[in-house]
Formats: C-alpha cells, sequence, structure tokens
C-alpha cells in the first residue's frame, strides 16, 4: 500500500461510503437546511443549483418541499451514484437531476438558475475560494440568490487547533463569519441574511435515520468501510485527525448561514 498521504478527493470518496447513513453531514444538519432554504424564496418555478451536492440529501428536500426543479452536481462520482438512487428510491427524477462536474468549470450557461446553493463546501475546497464563488455567481440571473452554510472558526481560535485541523486533508484553509462576508462581497454580492453559531454538536445519525436505518446501514455498508479502515494505513490516520478534530476544535467551531443577492 502506497504510504503517500491521502488526498482531499480520496478523503471524500470514502466519507461517501457513509453518504446514505448520514442524511446531513454539515454543521446545524437539516434544521439549519431548512432555515438557510426559507431565505432563499423558493417555489415550483425556481431553478436550483446545488453545488457539492453530496449524496442528494438537499436537493431531493428542495423537490419535495417547494417543487422546484433542482440540479445537483459533484466532482465525485461515489456521491453521484449515491444521488442518483437517492432520487429514484423517492421518485424525485422528473425535478432533479445529478451530474459529475467540477465547480471551478461548471458546465452550466450564465443566468442559468435563480438560486446556487453550497453546504459545507468551501472550506475543504483546494484552491481559489473567490474563483469558485465567481463561478456561482456567473450562473445565477441578477436578482438571483446564493445561499452557503459554511463552518467557521473563532477569530481566537489557538494556532495550534488550527495547526491540527491543517493536517486533515478535508481542511484548505478557514473561514472566521466575517471573512466569509467579505469573500461574499468581493464577490459583487449583497449580503441579505448572515448568522452565526457557535459551539455545536455534530447531527445526531440516530436521530436522523432512526434505530431501523441505523441498523441497516450497519449490515449494508458498515463492514465495507470497516474493511477499508484495516487496510488502509493511511486513512486510519486520518480518521484519527478527524477525532482529534472533533474533540478539541469543537469549542471553536461552529457555523455561519449567509445569502447573498445578485
Amino acid at each position: 500500500m502506497s504510504q503517500k498521504p491521502i488526498g482531499t478527493r480520496e478523503w471524500y470518496d470514502f466519507v461517501g461510503e457513509l453518504g446514505p447513513a448520514l442524511p446531513a453531514v454539515h454543521l446545524g444538519g437539516l434544521v439549519a437546511t431548512r432555515e438557510l432554504l426559507q431565505q432563499c424564496e423558493l417555489s415550483p418555478a425556481s431553478r436550483v443549483l446545488d453545488v457539492g451536492c453530496g449524496p442528494g440529501n438537499t436537493a431531493c428536500l428542495i423537490a419535495q418541499e417547494y417543487g422546484s426543479s433542482v440540479v445537483g452536481f459533484d466532482l465525485s462520482e461515489v456521491m453521484i451514484a449515491a444521488a442518483r438512487v437517492k432520487a429514484e428510491q423517492l421518485n424525485l427524477t422528473d425535478k432533479v437531476t445529478f451530474r459529475v462536474a467540477d465547480i471551478f468549470e461548471m458546465p452550466f450557461e450564465d443566468s442559468s438558475f435563480d438560486v446556487a446553493l453550497a453546504e459545507s463546501v468551501f472550506t475543504p475546497l483546494p484552491g481559489d475560494k473567490g474563483q469558485a464563488l465567481g463561478e456561482m455567481v456567473r450562473v445565477i440571473r441578477p436578482g438571483g440568490r446564493i445561499a452557503i452554510n459554511e463552518s467557521t472558526f473563532d477569530p481566537e481560535t489557538p494556532a495550534d487547533v488550527v495547526a491540527l485541523f491543517e493536517q486533515h486533508p478535508a481542511f484548505h484553509g478557514h473561514f472566521t463569519p466575517q471573512r466569509l462576508r467579505t469573500l461574499f462581497e468581493d464577490a459583487g454580492l449583497k449580503v441579505i441574511y448572515m448568522r452565526e453559531t457557535k459551539q455545536v454538536e455534530a447531527p445526531s445519525v440516530t436521530k436522523q435515520m432512526g434505530l431501523r436505518g441505523l441498523l441497516s446501514f450497519m449490515v449494508r455498508a458498515y463492514p465495507r468501510i470497516v474493511l477499508k479502515l484495516l487496510r488502509d494505513p493511511r486513512l486510519r490516520k486520518v480518521s484519527r485527525i478527524d477525532d482529534q478534530v472533533t474533540k478539541r476544535g469543537k469549542p471553536y467551531m461552529g457555523y455561519t448561514l449567509i445569502v447573498g443577492q445578485k
């Protein structure tokens, strides 16, 4: 087994195995998602782009609760495969479509959407965050909205805690709430809603899936995930970092919901 460190994409594909078990892995969970969507003025006529859609949970939720047409895209084929299965299971294939694509080169025309949203996408995103947000701005119409839920740090976070986060492959820079707002303003967006939440608990898998769903996942997917951990010491190393990040970062982390208008 190569000892080359786990890359962002490789770790993300591994986490993709958990997709069916984690309906909302971002901070704030489903409650935060619904709050963010309330600020987007969605309707059955809305065209929505879900950036970094993961296993398709939010895209399907929008179609179910608002009747909007949604396109979700993600760089991970593992995530997109899970998203397509979910849409089929919920009979939403007439409202929701998924594809593999890159946030830096979106395969969409200018002003193609009314709303673009992203949840926990920008912190793990390697590359120019401003360029990525600029692509989101490009594909929404004038007057359209961009909504983001992103993990944020207290400005007073100790340097050793930040250094620990930087060891994780899903960490490429960090945001304070003010830095996130500045990113929006530099992209030419008018911030119309912003709320910061500090020291939040990670979403509860049991609460979101229910006991039956959790047991089903344990039978179907859990053995495969454990086998990967046993075979690959690099994954075990990142998993240990993941645990340390959760324990040491908790007092300094939260999330920020922000919505901008083009």
